[in-house]
């Protein structure tokens, strides 16, 4: 699926939407340029500076620049930061010269060159808007796809149809997630569902399975808002639909964001109904993640917000089943966290940290009355 969006890795742990971009997917942006142009080099370039690269999704952070120029604890060493900065002032410079292709394209004689810019215009504006949380940056980019699917249909070009439509949902779910609003969550999910049917897991597999791990999300996301289980069931089979076709042997960083998310979506099911088997299923499906991610995977912060998922999974499995020792194992956990966290910029995750420490105290104390 060529985009350069990250994709959600839920956190019900330290909550907050936590994104990873890992996918490696963004040449395509540099499809319709011409390749002896500097721009060329320079935008393939800053493209790749931003693999491997997570966040928060939060309104109104900093600019792209001052967040590439923030992005050095846990994750990210300095030069590959400064490396980041001048990626960031290129991805803002390419929207002008894509605008200005966009001038003097004719949609009458080349209505597939102008659908391409349009829909890398939108993939540019998105990008910014997701890392900056500016839902100003992320309505341009809806703006652009719309246009592009003016151009784009499901009956002449479906596979380019389809993966405008799934980007245009990307947006819609994370302006969704910044200002909360549910119908936004389920026209994203709409826009997932529609836009799977259109992509051939046969031929395309790996934009098959994005597209249903994206669904499987946003299932979550209504889920946790919603009285009943069903959404939650429903996000749960997205998941293990998706592990069919990520395999561990195939992309073990892709096999283990679905593992994390089936997990939390177990999680969820379990504290959403008070379900202690369904807890206790989700542990040994986060363990599996981790060992992935903290053995031959260098990811740090991934590999912390995986890990407070599993010891959230663990307070919620205590407080229900009366478990003494997990609820002081729960405590020992977040309590690893509080000190991963202590004198780094993320702040926020250690002071999550700390709350689901002393609820976990509370428990134990409870418990042992």
């Amino acid at each position: 699926m060529p985009h350069l969006y990250a994709e959600t890795l839920l956190s019900p742990g330290l909550g907050g939407a936590f994104l990873w971009r890992y996918q490696n997917d963004g040449r395509e942006l540099l499809s319709i340029l011409d390749r002896e142009s500097p721009v060329y080099g320079a935008l393939g370039q800053a493209i790749a500076r931003f693999e491997n690269t997570v966040f928060e999704l939060s309104l109104n952070k900093p600019s792209l620049i001052e967040w590439a120029n923030s992005q050095e604890n846990l994750q990210d060493a300095a030069d590959q930061r400064e490396l980041r900065l001048g990626g960031a002032h290129v991805f803002q410079q390419s929207i002008e010269l894509f605008q200005s292709m966009q001038m003097m394209t004719d949609r009458e004689d080349d209505p597939v060159r102008l659908s391409a810019i349009h829909h890398n215009i939108g993939d540019v504006m998105g990008f910014i808007g997701q890392r900056s949380g500016s839902v100003h940056f992320l309505e341009q980019a809806s703006m652009s796809y719309e246009q592009a699917l003016e151009l784009r249909t499901a009956e002449n070009t479906p596979l380019e149809w389809a993966q405008t439509s799934y980007n245009l949902a990307l947006v819609m779910q994370n302006i969704g997630q910044l200002e909360n609003d549910k119908s936004l969550l389920k026209q994203s999910l709409a826009g997932f569902k529609l836009a799977v049917n259109f992509l051939p897991r046969a031929t395309v597999p790996d934009e098959w399975a994005a597209g249903l791990c994206s669904s499987g999300v946003v299932l979550y996301l209504l889920g946790t808002r919603r009285r009943g289980a069903r959404t939650l069931e429903q996000s749960v089979v997205a998941f293990r639909n998706v592990l069919s076709e990520r395999t561990l042997d195939k992309n073990k960083v892709s096999w283990a964001i679905t593992q994390n998310n089936l997990a939390a979506a177990m999680q969820g099911l379990g504290e959403h109904e008070e379900d202690i088997a369904s807890l206790e299923a989700s542990i040994p499906v986060y363990d599996s993640a981790l060992k992935v991610l903290d053995g031959e995977l260098a990811y740090p912060l991934v590999v912390a917000m995986v890990a407070a998922n599993r010891a959230s999974a663990m307070l919620a499995l205590a407080t229900e089943s009366d478990y003494l020792d997990m609820a002081e194992a729960t405590v020992v956990e977040f309590e690893k966290l509080c000190q991963l966290f202590e004198g780094t910029d993320y702040v926020q995750y250690q002071t999550s940290a700390l709350a689901r420490k002393n609820e976990a105290e509370a428990l134990v104390a409870s418990l042992q009355v």
